[in-house]
């Protein structure tokens, strides 16, 4: 009998900086680079990160795939059931080969090389027949094909992958959700291999490959992958600006007296930046490391002091202020339960959303975050809980309610902040923070506000400061939280518009768009009547 092939290594790269790093389980010896340069691996599903950004950079408006209902084409089971269809991001996570198909795309060869010769790809990147799962490359090259992917088109793969980070609840508890993921199988010489290929929370990318399919394979690894590789604790600048912005009021419960810089004299209002000295009208005072994002303003009222922060920022800081972020396990599970409490509760603003820093609500640091705490909300990045509304406190614990006393004792205890999660909120489902990135598009609604501009025309015109808003406006399905507009973006985030009180809500975001650079884009009464009028015109 013929001697079966040696199943394949348990393998483990990323390139960062122009250098690569690779490791290997139960190598005997310290795996070298030049030794690591000589690795290869097929494409398996990891062809289909480059076709996802190759339609979103050039703003391809594909047709959905469509899964038949009388006859099932192959590999229809990774897409849709039948009679359902797919869109493009759902078809990256769900790994949807007959989605990407270059024939059904339309995508022609010469545009392909174009495209990717003007990013500066690796070679065989260049070749469109060569996206193929079979097509078998130097992990190096492939490391650096995927660090050629555009940033804004990383960031859209980024997040229409975060479901693959969440699907297997033990990796995510090993992996966290910062490292986002194509999945891969395929066989070499005869035998199963499986993995996946994708990038770090700070863009670095990284391949692993391992026995088994991608899904045994990291089971089976999770663990001794996240021990290997680095773990960032900051995103790159493309995935930061794409996070949802959170106004913070700071001390919204204390009153202000005083706000001056620790080497003397008053502070100025605008920008804050340096060590001040708070002192409110209760007497005690406060010395905070404030950074430019926080602003100082004076009113009738006293000196007020907010700031604009991404969300992660945001988490982190809350972490420090609710938390311990030394307490490793639970500061994530108060990471996901305070971003999930952000989004639940702030409200729409312009270009942010608003939320105090309260204890009826929730505390927010006037520092920037510990480490700790940063690398907590960089564990669990973009995880919300879904299904259930989100509070906690810091003894007390009932359904629906995380105590953070008892997730400490848990979590010294050994249990997992996913487990602590699935505890203190029964019913809820781990997901995804809908970042101003992600987008199921309402093109319908788009479109039906688009022809009521001219309907409205007599009316819109009234109000000095009114702003036509053209084909840049998106409409997009909102999942948590409250409806609200995105003025940089030009984005509506809605639940639905089929009903009268939907169409209220989506008029009443449009107007804040179309009057975004009037003071009349913020008074909330006005938006509304004129919003009522409309949705009956």
């Amino acid at each position: 009998m013929g001697a079966h092939a040696a199943p394949p290594p348990t393998r483990l790269a990323w390139w960062h900086g122009g250098e690569l790093s690779a490791v290997q389980r139960n190598a005997s010896t310290p795996v070298d680079a030049a030794h690591a340069t000589q690795w290869r691996t097929p494409l398996g599903s990891s062809w289909k990160l480059f076709m996802h950004a190759y339609l979103h950079a050039n703003a391809v408006q594909e047709p959905a795939y469509r899964c038949q209902v009388g006859q099932r084409q192959p590999d229809d089971e990774y897409c849709c059931e039948p009679g359902q269809s797919v869109s493009r991001d759902e078809a990256l996570a769900h790994s949807c080969g007959p989605y990407f198909d270059p024939q059904r795309l339309g995508v022609n060869g010469a545009d392909w090389m174009r495209f990717w010769k003007a990013q500066d790809a690796p070679e065989w990147l260049t070749k469109l027949d060569a996206m193929q799962p079979a097509t078998q490359v130097p992990v190096v090259d492939l490391l650096k094909a995927i660090e050629r992917i555009p940033a804004n088109e990383k960031t859209a793969a980024r997040q229409a992958l975060m479901p693959v980070a969440l699907r297997d609840s033990s990796v995510a508890a090993a992996l966290g959700s910062g490292p986002r993921y194509k999945t891969w199988s395929w066989q070499i010489q005869g035998e199963r291999a499986g993995g996946a290929a994708g990038w770090l929370l700070d863009g670095t990318p990284f391949w692993f490959g391992a026995p088994g399919t991608s899904k045994t394979a990291l089971n089976a690894n999770a663990a001794w992958i996240g021990s290997q590789w680095p773990s960032p604790t900051a995103p790159d600048a493309p995935a930061v600006n794409a996070q949802p912005c959170i106004e913070v009021g700071f001390f919204q419960r204390y009153p202000i007296r005083s706000v001056a810089p620790l080497h003397g004299g008053d502070a100025a209002s605008g920008a804050m930046n340096g060590r001040y000295r708070i002192g409110f009208v209760n007497g005690q005072q406060l010395v905070i490391e404030a950074v430019p994002a926080m602003t100082l303003q004076r009113d009738t009222d006293g000196p007020r002091i907010s700031a604009r922060l991404a969300l992660e920022d945001y988490v982190a800081r809350v972490v420090d202020r609710e938390g311990d972020a030394s307490e490793v396990q639970a500061a994530r599970a108060l990471a996901v339960a305070a971003r999930t409490y952000a989004l639940q509760n702030s409200t729409p603003g312009e270009g942010c959303r608003l939320i105090a820093d309260d204890s009826r609500a929730q505390r927010v640091s006037p520092n920037p975050p510990t480490a700790s705490a940063r690398a907590a909300a960089a564990f669990t990045d973009g995880m919300v809980l879904d299904g259930v509304p989100v509070r906690y406190h810091s003894t007390r614990a009932s359904q629906g309610v995380l105590s953070w006393q008892q997730a400490v004792a848990q979590g010294r205890g050994g249990m997992r902040f996913d487990e602590m999660l699935r505890r203190a909120y029964p019913g809820a489902t781990l997901g995804a923070a809908q970042g101003s990135g992600e987008c199921e598009e309402l093109p319908q609604a788009a479109q039906w506000l688009a022809s009521r501009q001219q309907r409205w025309r007599a009316a819109l015109r009234e109000q000095s400061g009114f702003e036509p808003v053209g084909e840049a406006l998106r409409v997009c399905r909102l999942e948590t939280g409250t409806p609200h507009s995105d003025q940089r973006r030009l984005v509506i985030r809605i639940r639905e518009w089929s009903t009268r009180e939907g169409r209220v809500t989506l008029i009443h975001e449009f107007l804040h768009l179309a009057y975004r650079h009037h003071p009349v884009g913020r008074d909330e009464a006005a938006i509304e009547r004129l919003a009522q009028r409309l949705a009956d015109s």
